[in-house]
């Protein structure tokens, strides 16, 4: 039954892809051509376009996230969708207006054209394609979990504290998941309610009992979901090594080239050179509120640690009441906080209360990307696991920025930021950085 599910999953979900990438292709040049009747000719505009539009669509797709049906959220399917095919779209016709451009052709454009008459078809072709994704989208899911009815789960924990926070977890999920049993790992009879369960996640138990319940969870074929510690994290980019025929895992942590450190920061300089000067308007409408609005000074600093441990202020629109002294040592806002002006809560939501940290990059206190810049006291909490944030300079958005900001724990923080370090180099970069714009654009996990 599992196998003819998951072979019927796999069927269904292509169907739906295909069918979905087709739809979004005959859209975008159904409406172009129009007015370009080239591209559906076979001409070098037609070849150049199209793969524009193939190759953009498949590049973007990996870095956004594709039809991730049944792994993520229904919404962050749908806007990972969206997002890939707006700047498929924005690129393509880019493209085109160029191929569209000879002056010596009486029946081409003399110079490069941006606005017009195909600029609004563009526009309404993706509208046209935002009905389309949510059509496939909403049909996915709705085969999907008609396919895939809720697995039985069980927790296995160390504590309640911890089995509380899985489930909570797990709550998120509540059409791929039914949470059925909690047990602790000491008890007599885990193994049995681990047989009766189809998915069992394991949670703050010793290495040593965690390595038998593994064990047994693979022996009969049991899903595992490990809830994992910061040691997990640096262990799981560790590289297999073969030494006189004995395996062994080859741990070290990464480190960026010269030749890499050089293209970080000139890229660090650049777009923080260029965030300033395009935002300047929206920071100098941001400072004329918050100045009119009373509420102490329009900036707030504060000292972080940058790396090597270096000390450094932070710079950032001030979005709490002046009285509320704790924005001093408070981690993060939480859902309704008091202490947040409403101004400041239209900030934080879409993260502008963050841009003037492009001045803390440009004098290179922090970079685009990196891990959060950690206040000193948390530092002298630091664990040695905890110590490799600090071998590299903290960032503007990260992991923790696309994965739930506020609604994360230090502990899962931690590890985002671990994780990172263990992957580090421009192409993760990139990839952080474009899916941030849809985080930014959604206001996801910001309060």
């Amino acid at each position: 039954m599992q196998r003819k599910r998951f072979y019927a999953t796999q069927l269904m979900k292509l169907c739906f892809q295909a069918l979905l990438y087709a739809s979004l292709f005959v859209s975008f040049f159904g409406m172009l051509s129009i007015t370009n009747e080239a591209i559906l000719n076979i001409s070098r505009t037609a070849g150049t376009t199209i793969a524009t539009f193939v190759l953009t669509m498949l590049l973007l797709s990996v870095v956004y996230g594709g039809y991730e049906i049944g792994v993520k959220k229904m919404r962050s399917v749908f806007a990972s969708i969206s997002l890939a095919t707006f700047f498929t779209d924005l690129i393509t016709y880019v493209m085109l207006q160029i191929m569209n451009t000879n002056p010596n052709n009486p029946d081409a454009n003399p110079s490069f054209t941006f606005w017009g008459e195909d600029l609004a078809l563009l526009f309404g072709a993706f509208i046209l394609q935002l009905l389309m994704i949510y059509l496939f989208v909403a049909l996915g899911y709705r085969y999907y979990f008609r396919i895939n009815p809720p697995l039985d789960c069980c927790i296995v924990a160390s504590s309640q504290e911890l089995a509380e926070h899985v489930a909570s977890k797990m709550a998120t999920f509540r059409q791929r998941y039914r949470l059925t049993d909690v047990v602790h790992y000491e008890c007599p009879d885990v193994k049995q309610t681990i047989q009766d369960h189809d998915v069992v996640f394991l949670a703050g138990i010793p290495d040593t009992e965690e390595a038998l319940l593994e064990a047994y969870c693979y022996k009969h074929n049991k899903t595992i979901y490990l809830l994992a510690e910061l040691e997990d994290v640096v262990i799981s980019t560790a590289q297999q090594n073969i030494l006189d025929d004995a395996p062994f895992l080859f741990i070290h942590r990464m480190e960026l080239t010269l030749t890499q450190m050089f293209l970080k920061r000139a890229c660090d300089i650049v777009i923080s050179m260029a965030g300033l000067v395009l935002t300047s308007p929206v920071m100098l409408a941001t400072a004329i509120v918050l100045k009119a609005s009373g509420n102490g000074s329009v900036l707030f600093r504060q000292d972080r640690a940058t790396i090597n441990g270096r000390i450094f202020q932070i710079i950032k629109f001030r979005t709490m009441y002046p009285e509320n002294r704790e924005e001093e040592n408070c981690l993060s806002a939480r859902k309704d906080d008091v202490r947040v002006t409403p101004v400041g809560r239209f900030l934080r939501k879409y993260r502008i209360d963050e841009l003037p940290q492009l001045v803390n990059i440009l004098k290179g206190d922090m970079s685009i990307v990196g891990p959060r810049p950690p206040l000193p006291k948390e530092v002298a909490q630091y664990s040695d696991w905890d110590w490799g944030r600090l071998a590299v300079r903290p960032g503007l958005t990260c992991y923790w920025q696309v994965s739930g900001r506020s609604n994360l724990s230090f502990d899962e923080w931690m590890r985002l930021d671990l994780k990172y370090i263990e992957e580090q180099g421009l192409w993760t970069d990139l990839r952080i950085i474009a899916r941030t714009v849809g985080v930014v654009l959604r206001g996801d996990g910001a309060y």
